[in-house]
């Protein structure tokens, strides 16, 4: 089913539903994350948060200390009610209070239909049915905290927008793709409805419509938390309002995720939570990675460490303060390579692919992994193959090095031209606009961040060009790459060239240049005497 490639890769296979249900909730599944937490609580105001504390405190028995170190207000924002310490839990959620694929097998109505799903389908069949039960539903004060996703969300955009508004963005295939696969899914539901009115009468789903279904797996796919520990999604109360926010580069704290002073960013740092199911409790906990102020807003670092890209298609936000926002850059060894059958059996053996692989290329630090990767692949001296090393920053030749970062910036100049404008000061530009609609206000947010990534590391890779020295020459030793740098100057300034042109042809038309061409223009008469 066309589902899978967007939504069924999160998925867990479902748990028996003959657990008990003191253990059932957080049943382990052997499934890959794809698409999981962050917030869509622009409606949740102070009411319906403290509400549904009650609801918990009071029918759910949620202790009294589970969530004392945080209030909610208006949108569903979190502040410390005192200062922690690094390391202190802020919430906890018994699992027993914790929606997943189970509580969706358990369900008559939509079981039947969830089976054999991705995941988190079956969660938003399982949000759809709430929702229609109103304040029957036995989670209806929890289901209150999940309005509509809003018609912002990219799920909801049509297809015409997502091909004009994400031009250039790496995510747009993917939005695309998911937007015909959330099609496809309810297709496939509907059929099965109409397929088997024994086991499906329609009377008793008229609730599920198309519109109903796609707004409630975008609410899903922007407030579902991916719980590593128990290698599953969840819909977890209170936590699913804190805020998602970007997750720092692989072997950075999450502290760094909190801001403030102690990174070199203005203002009081927020406490960053870290979310998990701790096995020991049987909760869902959300763990402070830092100290934090009484006042600091309550954010949740995401689990999944996604980049700007990825989390807008979840939750329809950008992250502008995302500290380890990345793009994946793409490399293949040739396979008309005489070498090709070595370097795939070695790359094999360490787990990556000959014909694509991608890597994660941060603002802040060269690609070493890609790097390494694209040396081998261009090595053609089989002697310099064990040469090459993906542990260290080790240059395999000039030649080599020369030609792999010649590559690399290619790479960075095509993403680039797939926008609409290839400068920043375009988005820039388009940001300040009056009467910009959220949808396109979020698109440039991102295309801008999408840039500055690709423009650092272009920045980076002309560095590391630099240095490679040594040619000699007639004028004796001198950088070899000078003539490039200028080419490279040159292809930066294409962009211009035609407004140049026109700003020339605007003076000429005002008679900014006839006092010189009266004068002769300096050097050299005009030829018409």
């Amino acid at each position: 089913m066309a589902s899978a490639a967007a939504f069924a890769l999160g998925a867990a296979p479902r748990a028996p539903s003959t657990a008990s249900r003191s253990r059932r909730h957080i049943a382990r599944a052997p499934s890959a994350a794809v698409a999981s937490p962050a917030p869509a609580t622009a409606d949740v105001d102070t009411r319906t948060a403290r509400e549904l504390v009650a609801w918990l405190t009071v029918e759910k028995g949620l202790p009294g200390g589970a969530a004392k170190a945080v209030s909610f207000g208006d949108g569903g924002v979190a502040k410390l009610v005192n200062d922690v310490r690094a390391g202190e839990p802020l919430i906890e959620i018994p699992q027993n209070l914790a929606v997943t694929s189970v509580d969706v097998a358990d369900s008559p109505i939509v079981a039947g239909l969830a089976a054999g799903r991705g995941e988190l389908v079956g969660l938003a069949l399982w949000l759809c049915l709430e929702r229609h039960k109103g304040p029957l539903s036995e989670w209806a004060p929890y289901v209150a905290t999940l309005p509509s996703a809003g018609s912002d969300h990219p799920l909801l955009w049509t297809a015409g927008e997502l091909q004009t508004l994400l031009q250039g963005s790496p995510v747009r295939e993917q939005a695309v793709s998911r937007l015909e696969s959330a099609d496809d899914e309810y297709a496939s539901i509907a059929d099965q409805i109409r397929s088997n009115p024994n086991d499906f009468p329609p009377d008793a789903y008229e609730f599920l419509t198309r519109d109903a279904f796609v707004d409630a797996l975008a609410t899903v796919l922007a407030r579902a938390v991916w719980l590593n520990a128990a290698n599953c999604y969840a819909m977890v109360p209170l936590v699913d309002l804190l805020p998602l926010v970007g997750s720092p580069p692989p072997g950075v704290s999450p502290a760094a995720a909190a801001g403030g002073p102690a990174v070199g960013k203005p203002g009081l740092a927020a406490a960053a939570g870290v979310v998990d199911y701790d096995a020991a409790t049987e909760c869902v906990a959300v763990v402070s990675a830092n100290d934090a102020q009484q006042t600091a807003r309550v954010v949740c670092v995401d689990p999944l460490a996604r980049n700007a890209g990825d989390l807008f298609l979840a939750t329809g936000a950008v992250d502008e303060s995302h500290c380890g926002d990345y793009l994946a850059f793409a490399a293949s060894c040739t396979q008309t390579d005489r070498l090709y059958e070595a370097k795939r059996q070695i790359l094999e053996g360490m787990g990556m692919s000959a014909d694509g692989q991608t890597f994660p290329v941060f603002a802040d630090r060269m690609p070493m992994q890609l790097l390494a990767y694209m040396r081998f692949a261009r090595v053609q001296d089989p002697g310099e193959l064990m040469s090459v090393s993906f542990e260290e920053d080790r240059i395999v030749s000039p030649m080599n090095e020369y030609e792999v970062l010649q590559l690399l910036m290619q790479d960075a100049r095509e993403m680039l031209a797939e926008y609409e404008s290839s400068s920043e000061e375009f988005e820039l530009l388009q940001l300040k606009e009056k009467g910009l609609s959220a949808r396109q206000r979020v698109a440039a947010k991102l295309r801008l961040a999408e840039k500055r990534l690709i423009n650092a590391t272009t920045t980076a890779v002309r560095r590391r060009l630099a240095p490679i020295r040594g040619i000699p020459t007639k004028q004796g030793l001198e950088d070899p790459n000078a003539d490039l740098l200028e080419i490279f100057d040159a292809i930066e300034n294409l962009p211009n060239k035609p407004k140049q042109m026109f700003d020339e042809f605007r003076k000429w038309a005002r008679g900014d240049y006839e006092d010189q061409i009266r004068s002769g223009g300096g050097k050299g008469g005009s030829g018409c005497g």
